[in-house]
């Protein structure tokens, strides 16, 4: 019998999410249809916003899609996004990550951040 804990894809999501927001270059999530009816029609912010996991067998993936800064090294960010991800999923609930799937969905613009550097 196995000492290891299961935790819900949900569980995994918000890890993800955190995990994803700390990195330098990302601006934010982005969500897809599913999250913009959650915030319109139930009025409240989805946590696991932009983000999905697979699970199959004992192999977990996770597809992330973000929002990042204009201005940064993209495959870079993308690298450093994977990293935190397996290492967060890794250190908080103990899964293994096979798979880190990155979706770029746009690129921010922070109109504030380019007056401030003027």
């Amino acid at each position: 019998m196995s000492d290891k804990y299961v935790f819900s894809d949900e569980v995994l999501a918000v890890c993800t999410v955190n995990a994803t927001l700390k990195t330098e270059g990302v601006h934010g999530m982005a969500g897809g249809m599913y999250d913009a009816l959650s915030k319109n029609l139930l009025r409240r912010e989805n946590a696991a916003k932009g983000t999905k996991v697979n699970r199959s067998g004992e192999e977990t993936a996770v597809d992330v899609s973000v929002i990042v800064d204009y201005g940064c090294n993209i495959p870079s960010v993308a690298w450093d996004i994977q990293e935190n991800v397996k290492n967060e999923l890794k250190d908080m609930v103990d899964v293994d990550v096979t798979a880190v799937n990155i979706h770029i969905q746009g690129v921010s613009f922070d109109e504030d951040e380019e007056n401030d550097k003027k």
